[in-house]
C-alpha cells in the first residue's frame, strides 16, 4: 500500500469517526423515553410533546405512566381523545364546560397536550356574547379562576371585591340580606349599568320622575348612598328665599317640604307640621295658595287677598264700602263667613242690628243693604218692599224715606219723627191754627192725602154738624185749611 493511499484511508476513517461522535452527541441530548417503554417504541415527536402543559403536569409532576392514557402496544402514541380523562377525573368530568349550541367543548379545549400551544384563556371565547351570556367587559383582564371553578360546585364563588377595590367602602351593604357589591353590580357588566339596577329593589315611588330627578345618583353618591340633603338640592336649584326661614328652622331645609322622590307634592306637606290648622277656602285648601314659599318677601306671612280677589276691591282694605280689612269678616284659615250674616254684621254694627231687629222684616241686613257684604247698597231700597208707600204727600220729599224713617235710630226704635219736626204749627195756614186741630194724625196719614170728608170731621170732633149741609161731602169746601 502506497503512502498516498494510506493517507486517504486514514482521512476517511477520521471523518466517519467524527460523524459518529456527532450523532452520539445529538442522541445523548434527546430526552430519554419514559420508564418501562422500549426505546424503539417512543416516537421522535416525544421530544416536542413532552414540553406541552398537559404532559408536564401528568408525566413530569404527577408521574402518570404513558399506558394510563395511550394504548401504545396496539395503537402507538396517537391522540387518545378525552376518554382516558374520566378514568382519573370522574368528578371533574361530571361537571365540565359544555360550551354552547354551536361550539361544543371537551377537556382538550382548555387543557393543552400539544406542543408549542399556549394554554387558552377564557376571554378568548367570552370576549363575544356566548348564548344567553353577554360579552365579558368588566374584569376581562382578571383571571377567571379567581371567581369561577369550572369543575366545582358551586361553579361561581365570588371573590371579595374589596381585595382589589379597596377604595370602595359602601354603606349600601349594611342592610339585611345584602350581597355587598353584587347588590348593584353584575360581575361582568360595565360599572355604569349599576345605575339601572336601583329600581329592581326600590320600586317606590312609582311613576315618572321630575326632570333632573330621574337618576338616583343625582342625589345619592355611589358607594355611599346617603343623600346629601339640602346641600344637594342647592347644587342644582341654587339658594332659595324661603318663607320665615329666619324664624322657622324647618323652612330652611328643602326636605322639610319637598319629598326627594316626589318633590312636586310639597304643597301637601304643610299638614305634617301644621296638622292643627284646618283650611276652609273654597276648593283651594293648599297653604301655598296664600303663603308664598319661595320668592317675594320672605317675612311676609301671606299674600294679599286681592291677589286673587281683585274683583272685590283694589286693596285688602277696600271692601265693604271701603276702609274695612278682609280679615275683619274673614278669619285666617276659615275664610267662609258665618252662615248667620246678622251675627257677622253685629260684630261691627251691633247698635244698628239691635235697632233694626225691632221690626221683624228689617232683621235681615241684606233685605235693605243687598246680598253682597263686599259692596253693600248705600241707600236702602225701601220701595222693593213698600211699593204702596211710594205715593202720597211725602213722595217728593228730598231725602226719600230716610227723611222720616230711621231704620238704625239715632234715637230710640225706628219710626217716623213728629210732624212738627218739619211742619211748624205756627206756620200752618188757615184752620190749622185752631188748637183743636193740633193732632195731625186725626186728619193726615203719612203716605195718603189729607182726609176732609164728613165722616172724618163729624165722626169724633164735630158731632153737632153731622146734619149740616148734608148734601156736601167734603167739609174743606167751606172750611179752609190751605192758603
Amino acid at each position: 500500500m502506497t503512502g498516498k493511499r494510506r493517507a486517504v484511508i486514514i482521512a476517511l476513517f477520521a471523518a466517519v469517526c467524527a460523524i459518529a461522535m456527532a450523532v452520539a452527541a445529538v442522541v445523548a441530548r434527546w430526552p430519554h423515553p419514559p420508564p418501562g417503554i422500549p426505546p424503539e417504541m417512543v416516537p421522535a415527536a416525544w421530544a416536542q410533546y413532552r414540553t406541552s402543559p398537559g404532559h408536564i403536569q401528568h408525566v413530569g409532576q404527577d408521574k402518570v405512566v404513558c399506558k394510563d392514557c395511550h394504548d401504545y402496544e396496539r395503537e402507538g402514541f396517537k391522540n387518545p381523545g378525552v376518554a382516558p380523562c374520566a378514568r382519573c377525573h370522574a368528578k371533574e368530568a361530571a361537571r365540565f364546560h359544555a360550551g354552547n349550541d354551536t361550539t361544543k367543548t371537551d377537556c382538550l379545549t382548555c387543557h393543552v397536550f400539544k406542543p408549542n400551544v399556549e394554554v387558552p384563556k377564557c376571554i378568548g371565547c367570552h370576549a363575544a356574547p356566548e348564548g344567553h351570556f353577554a360579552a365579558i367587559k368588566a374584569h376581562a383582564t382578571t383571571e377567571c379562576v379567581q371567581c369561577h371553578s369550572p369543575h366545582g360546585e358551586p361553579a361561581v364563588v365570588a371573590k371579595d371585591c374589596a381585595g382589589c377595590h379597596k377604595e370602595r367602602a359602601t354603606k349600601h351593604a349594611e342592610h339585611a340580606g345584602s350581597q355587598a357589591c353584587a347588590d348593584c353590580h353584575e360581575p361582568h357588566a360595565p360599572a355604569a349599568a349599576a345605575i339601572q339596577v336601583c329600581s329592581s329593589c326600590h320600586k317606590e315611588p312609582a311613576g315618572p320622575k321630575p326632570a333632573g330627578h330621574d337618576s338616583c345618583i343625582g342625589c345619592h353618591r355611589p358607594h355611599d348612598f346617603v343623600a346629601g340633603g339640602a346641600s344637594v338640592c342647592v347644587g342644582c336649584h341654587g339658594a332659595k328665599e324661603t318663607l320665615l326661614a329666619a324664624t322657622v328652622p324647618a323652612h330652611a331645609v328643602c326636605t322639610s317640604c319637598h319629598t326627594p322622590h316626589d318633590p312636586t307634592t310639597a304643597s301637601e306637606s304643610c299638614v305634617g307640621c301644621h296638622s292643627n290648622i284646618k283650611v276652609s277656602h273654597g276648593n283651594k285648601a293648599a297653604c301655598v295658595t296664600c303663603h308664598e314659599p319661595h320668592g317675594g318677601n320672605p317675612m311676609a306671612h301671606e299674600s294679599a287677598c286681592t291677589t286673587c280677589h281683585g274683583n272685590i276691591a283694589a286693596s285688602d282694605k277696600g271692601a265693604h264700602a271701603g276702609g274695612t280689612a278682609c280679615t275683619t269678616c274673614h278669619k285666617a284659615h276659615d275664610f267662609d263667613p258665618p252662615k248667620n250674616k246678622l251675627a257677622l254684621c253685629a260684630t261691627c254694627h251691633a247698635g244698628e242690628v239691635t235697632l233694626a231687629s225691632t221690626s221683624k222684616a228689617h232683621s235681615d241686613c241684606t233685605s235693605c243693604h243687598g246680598g253682597s257684604t263686599h259692596k253693600p247698597t248705600a241707600a236702602p231700597p225701601c220701595a222693593s218692599c213698600h211699593a204702596n208707600k211710594t205715593g202720597g204727600p211725602h213722595a217728593a220729599v228730598k231725602g226719600g224715606c230716610e227723611t222720616c224713617h230711621h231704620a238704625h235710630g239715632p234715637a230710640g226704635p225706628p219710626g217716623p219723627p213728629a210732624c212738627a219736626t218739619c211742619h211748624k204749627s205756627e206756620e200752618l195756614p188757615a184752620l190749622h191754627s185752631v188748637a183743636a186741630h193740633g193732632a195731625c194724625a186725626a186728619c193726615h196719614s203719612s203716605h195718603e192725602p189729607a182726609r176732609s170728608d164728613r165722616v172724618t170731621c163729624t165722626g169724633t170732633c164735630h158731632t153737632d154738624r153731622r146734619t149740616h149741609q148734608p148734601q156736601v161731602q167734603v167739609c174743606t169746601g167751606c172750611h179752609v185749611f190751605r192758603r
